[in-house]
This record gives C-alpha cells, structure tokens and sequence, in this order.
C-alpha cells in the first residue's frame, strides 16, 4: 500500500470511537501527522496544516458553522463531510465547498480514496487549479442528487441552480428553454437575476430564438458582452435593463435531449475578467448535470399525465365506490356512488356513517360484511334504497374486506364497497375488478404477459365468451402472436396471417369491427372447426395511432354479440394501450437516468452498476476495465465551438461501439472520457482490444460537419483482481495509466502497476 506521509490528517468529531477508527485507518495508510479535535477550533493553525492536510469533520459540526469552505481550501486544506444519521446531506455539503462525503462506517478503502483526491488537489501549485479540481468532483457527485430532484419534485430546477450557483460560486444562473414551434425563449428558471432582464429577454428573442442559439453554437468559446456599448450580436436586452442586474458577462452552454437542444444554460459574471477558459470545463459538466435531470424531469412529466389520464377515465366508469371504516364511516366515494345514493357530490358523503344515512327497504348486512376476513371474495347484496332525492333505487351492494393504511402507522382492514343500479349488468363489475388487478399488476409487477393472460382468462371464464384472444402484430406486420388466447376447453392456435380474417380487417382498415353473425361474413374463417361460433368483436390496439394487435372476441353458437359487448371490448383495449404505455415510460425512464444524453452510451452510474455486478459474479474470474481520454480534444473543442465537439463526441463514441462485441460495455465517463468494460479476459487480451481500439480511432480521419479530422486516444488498462477488487481501485489504477499513456506523448496504451491494487 502506498504511504502518504507527506500528507496530514485533521479529525474534528465528538465521538471518540469513530475517532478512534479513523485514527487506526489512517495510521494504516501511513498518513503523516494525525490531529484529533472534539470541537471546531477558532483558527487553522500554521502547526496545524504545515503540510497538505485532510480536515475530515462530523456533519453535525459543518452544519452549525457558516464557514466559506473554499476561502480555507486555499490555504491547502480539504474538508470532507463525514455524514451518518440525521446530519446533513451529499448536496447540502457539496454545495459548500466539501471535497467529498463519506459515509458511516468508513473503511480504509473510503479514506484511500479521499487520500487520493487530496494528493490531486492540494499538491497544485495554483489555487485557482486547486479550487477547480474541488468542484470538478463536487458536480460530478452531484449530478446523480439532480437526477433524484427531477423524479421526486416538480420544483427540481430551482433547487439545482441554487446547489450550482453555490458549486460553481458566480452571481447569477438561468435556464432559456427553446420553444422551436413558435421561436421563442422561455425562462424555466433563474437565481440572482431580476424579473424586467427575465422578462425582457423572453420579449425580444420572441422570433429569433432559432437565430441566437445558432450564434451560440456557431460562436468561439467566448463570453457574451452585457457591457454597455457592447456590439456582441448575442446580446437582446438594452443597456438599461443589463445596468440593472450589475454583470457584465454570460457565458452561454446548450442542453441537449437525443442530440436536440432544449435549452441553453446560461452562467454570468460581474466582469468581464472573471471569465477563465479553464472553468469552461466547470460550466459544461453543469450542464451535463442538467440535461440529465432535464431527461428524467420530461419523461416523468409523461408519465404523470399518462397516469392521470387513467384515473379519469376510471372516475368516469358508471359504477360507484366506497371505502368505509369498520363503523361505517365513509373514507373515500366517487361520483357515481354519490348519485347513486342521492348525494350531489361525493365531499358531502365524507365522514357519515353508511349503516345510518342509507335508508333501505330491507336491512343492509354491514355486521356480516364486517365478518369476513381481508381478502375474501366480494359479497353480493341487492337492495332497495331510498336516497336523499326521495327515489326509489334498487342497488346491488359488493362488499369485500380489504386493508390499507389507516390513521396510525399500522394497516387496517376496511370495508370497500361497489354499488350498482340492477339495471346494469354484473359485466360492469367484473370489469372493473379486471382493470384494478390489471393496472395493481402492472404497476408493481411491470408483467404484461401476466396481465394479457389475466384479460383473456377472466372475459373467457367470466362473461361466457367462447374465445378471447389478445395478439401482437410482429415486427414486419405480416402475422398476428398471441400473447394470451383462451377458447372453451383449452388453448388454440398462437399465430396467424395478419391479412386473414376479420382481425385482418380491423387493422387494414384501423377501426373496431362486431359481427353479429359471423356465417354471413366472408373474411370470417374457423377458429377451431369442432367449436362454432356465432359472433365475433374485434377491438384495435393502438400506439400512436396506429395498429399494433388486436382483443378478438367471440362467442359460441346461440350467443349473439351487441354493441355492449363491443363497448366492453374497446374500454378494456384502452386500458390496455395505457398500461402498455406506462410500462414503456417507465422503463424508458429507467433507460435515460443510465444513459449519457449526447451519445446515448451509458453514463458513469450505469459504469459503475455494470462494474459492481461484473466484480460480485463469481462466474466471471476477471475484469478489465480500459479508460481512454482524447489527446488535444479540448484545443479541438475551443477552437471549433461546442456544436463540432458534441459531433466528434458522438462518431467517436459509434466507432468504440462498432469496435467492441456485443457482450462488451462501452460508456461515457465523463467530458471526453470514456471507458471500456471486458469480463472474462486475461491481461493479454486487454491489451490487444485496447491496441485496436486506438487503431480504430487513429486509422481513419472522421468526417465531421464538412470537415475531415484526425484524432488520436490515449488507454489505461486495469484489470482485476491484480489491480484491486472494486469499481473505485480499478477505475482509479486505470486513471493512472491512462496519464501514463499520456505522458508518453499520447496516442499509446499503458497497464497499471501492480502496487496500485491496494
């Protein structure tokens, strides 16, 4: 293991056995001066810090001191956030200045690691390297905490530009959406800018939003002018309004969803000599941070309304619903119970006790539903009440014990209710019931097959059809597979033309279809020629519009289909393509937050589960994990504008991809890194993918926006379990070849030494 004596430790918590463990830890590591405090100290001593010193501190201590952290990083200090319980946050820490985080208990590999990154920073020459370094690391930790906004808050914006105005330490930030329909920018949100400058730049880029994020594509890497007299053509608002918000600069990087932009993120300055070149890599690594968030944000957005849309379109069901406590007391009624009873909206149904406000002709069992036990099956009643309206209903009350939470922390048992007029038929009721275990199976199961089969049982055995069949077209379109079909005395065929047959029909011409009498229909052919059918429906299933299979429904001889039979067709075929769509939002979801958003290759987390997965199979004897970084890149990128680089950043990422097998992973690591993943291969091995890896990139020229130009890579090769066991001591032994390589002139391979697997 290598030493670090040339590097101090400072411990600052109250509790003396974590002291003491991290006293043990770093004695371990061969840290040279270790310093243990109960309490803050009023001043960072010179005797204290005369080396680079790690200040690890308790969470609760940082949360009571308003302490500007990167003043005191200046003076070659690395605070580190030690979290456990209820002290504090990753964000909240990161935000102010914290090099890291860790979390309770440490290990001597969490401490390494902070060793590590401490060697990186504080051995700078320049503060101003120093302090970028820190918050390099602070965004990249927190671009998975934006992630997390996007999916629990409508609010995520706001909240990550307040943690990046912090980060990045700079007056003000905001995000423009691009409104490509009607050419407008609109603000999405904005910190340390005054509302006339929001409002004046949505008017006057009204019409030209297309034109200006052009110029800011297009433009060298250089700020905007807000001076005044400036003649920068970038610029909108008047003089005035930019004399107003007290800045004089803007530095201007786009968001892009699916290689669009969406967005521009807009970071400004007080003068004009603020702006650093080198912080460029700060501000795109923010804007990273928020074109993932932004991805999760917009598809959860989707989701919401998908889901919305269902719980209308279950409202709007004909059928009533109460949940009531055990005394009676009702928790919860829909519209329709409300009429039903009499009631003119379901509020006023809240709180009174059922057994006493329905009056009825005969007694309402509640003792005897309040008997069964939870889960039982639903109990038919019918009953004839007299509603508040004075109207003379006979309902038939379905009652079943069911528990949910309650007032308390503990689940209850309550009595659900369904109520329906007599003149409805008992259909409507096992329908509902079949779109409730549906969409609860879906939701938590995400298992369509499961639901397609639980369609196509129920309707076959419930509502006396003679077949139910639910299929998808295949790729190509030409046949039908079926995903569940159910016939009187078994299965039947599981496949069929998708030009045959009244299914045919419906998806030629992409409309429902009911035969009432199928003998006289010509496309009709014979499910199964020893089971005759009478009628049939058929119901179209839909994905944007368009046919993607079919419910196909048909009933024995005797048994003549109507337009209700067709209407209970088409609501289950919605519900249908709605939980379809669900699943697909939600698993796309999942998709886009391990996904990097410029070359769809997946992003550090999906690295680091791929990894962590990889290292615990212990099928898999080895893992080798190749980084590889650009050579002259930024240069490249500064020179031709941020539009060239995302181009070269994408055809690089789709000539690794095309250079690796299938089974091999290949992800974005970061800025212009990416990194390679192989399980199951020797040293030997390694070496050669890497080797035709860098051919691959430094054979052929790349043609870009018109232009013909040639890169080279530099490959750090790590490979477990010689180089260490986990995703952090690979990842950082493979950094530590990769600047190998790169200190050789770039363009080569390097393998990490063996030492660095401790």
């Amino acid at each position: 293991m290598e030493r670090s004596s040339d590097l101090n430790l400072i411990i600052i918590d109250q509790d003396p056995v974590r002291r003491a463990a991290v006293v043990r830890l770093a004695e371990a590591l061969g840290v040279g001066q270790v310093v243990t405090l109960e309490e803050w100290p009023e001043s960072f001593t010179s005797a204290l810090v005369e080396k680079p010193t790690v200040v690890l501190v308790d969470g609760a201590q940082l949360s009571r001191y308003a302490l500007d952290l990167s003043t005191q990083a200046r003076s070659g200090l690395l605070f580190v956030a030690m979290v456990h319980g209820e002290s504090g946050t990753t964000p909240e820490f990161l935000a102010a200045g914290c090099g890291a985080v860790l979390y309770d208990p440490i290990t001597v590999v969490d401490l390494e690691r902070i060793v590590a990154l401490a060697k990186s920073v504080l051995e700078r020459e320049r503060d101003r390297e120093r302090r970028q370094l820190v918050k390099l690391n602070a965004l990249r930790q927190v671009e998975a905490d934006l992630t997390l906004l996007a999916e629990l808050t409508p609010e995520w914006l706001m909240q990550s530009l307040l943690l990046l105005q912090r980060i990045l330490e700079v007056p003000a930030l905001a995000v423009w959406r691009v409104d490509w329909e009607n050419d407008a920018l609109l603000n999405a949100g904005a910190i340390g800018l005054p509302a006339a400058f929001l409002r004046e730049v949505e008017r006057q880029a009204h019409g030209r939003a297309a034109e200006l994020v052009h110029r800011v594509l297009e433009s060298a890497v250089r700020p905007v002018d807000m001076r005044e007299g400036s003649s920068d053509e970038r610029v909108v608002t008047a003089p005035e309004i930019r004399r107003e918000t007290g800045l004089e600069a803007g530095i201007v990087v786009p968001i892009r969803r699916a290689g669009r932009v969406v967005a521009l993120f807009s970071v400004y300055l007080r003068r004009m000599e603020d702006f650093d070149r080198a912080d460029m890599q700060l501000y795109d690594s923010a804007a990273e941070a928020l074109a993932v968030a932004w991805t999760v944000a917009e598809t959860r957005r989707e989701l919401l309304l998908n889901q919305q849309l269902y719980r209308a379109l279950v409202e709007e069901q004909p059928v009533g619903n109460l949940l009531c406590a055990m005394d009676g007391s009702v928790r919860l009624a829909n519209g329709s119970a409300a009429r039903l009873l009499g009631y003119e909206r379901p509020e006023r149904l809240l709180g009174v006790r059922l057994p006493e406000v329905v009056r009825t002709l005969a007694p309402l069992p509640w003792d005897e539903w309040c008997q069964r036990p939870v889960g039982a099956p639903s109990v038919g009643a019918v009953i004839p009440v007299l509603s508040l309206d004075k109207r003379l209903r006979i309902l038939e009350f379905h009652a079943r014990i069911v528990e949910l939470p309650g007032t308390g922390a503990r689940w209850e048992p309550q009595v659900q209710l369904v109520l329906q007029d007599v003149t409805l038929e008992r259909r409507r009721l096992m329908e509902l019931e079949l779109l409730h275990d549906l969409t609860r199976m879906v939701s938590e199961d995400r298992n369509l097959d499961a639901a397609f089969q639980i369609v196509a049982d129920r309707l076959q055995r419930e509502f006396g059809y003679g077949l139910v069949g639910l299929a998808l077209l295949s790729p190509d379109g030409s046949r039908f597979v079926g995903r569940a079909v159910r016939v009187e005395g078994g299965l039947t065929y599981n496949e069929w033309r998708a030009d045959r047959g009244v299914t045919g029909r419906a998806v030629r011409e992409n409309r429902a279809q009911l035969v009432v009498d199928v003998r006289q229909d010509p496309d009709y052919f014979d499910p199964q020629p020893d089971l005759p059918m009478e009628s049939e429906v058929v119901a179209v299933l839909r994905r944007n519009g368009k046919p993607i299979g079919v419910l196909n429904i048909e009933s024995r001889r005797g048994h003549r289909l109507d337009q209700e039979d067709l209407r209970l067709a088409l609501n289950i075929a919605v519900h249908l393509e709605l939980l379809m769509r669900q699943v697909e939002l939600t698993e796309q979801l999942e998709r886009q937050a391990l996904s990097d958003p410029l070359t769809g290759l997946p992003n550090r987390r999906a690295l680091l589960e791929h990894l962590r997965r990889a290292l615990r199979d212990r099928r898999v004897e080895s893992v080798v994990v190749i980084l590889i970084d650009f050579d002259g890149f930024k240069t490249l990128n500064d020179e031709k504008g941020h539009l060239f680089g995302d181009s070269m950043l994408q055809a690089v990422a789709q000539r690794l991809a095309q250079s690796l097998r299938p089974s091999d992973l290949v992800a974005r690591y970061g800025g212009d890194e990416f990194a390679v993943v192989l399980a199951d291969v020797n040293l030997e091995v390694a070496e050669e993918v890497a080797e035709r890896l860098r051919h691959a990139i430094a054979g052929l020229p790349f043609q870009v926006r018109d232009e013909l130009v040639h890169l080279t890579i530099s490959l750090g090769i790590a490979v477990s379990p010689q180089h260490g066991d986990t995703p952090d001591m690979l990842l950082r032994a493979a950094d530590e070849a990769l600047y190998a390589a790169k200190r050789r002139g770039g363009n080569a391979v390097a393998v990490a030494d063996k030492h660095t697997a401790r």
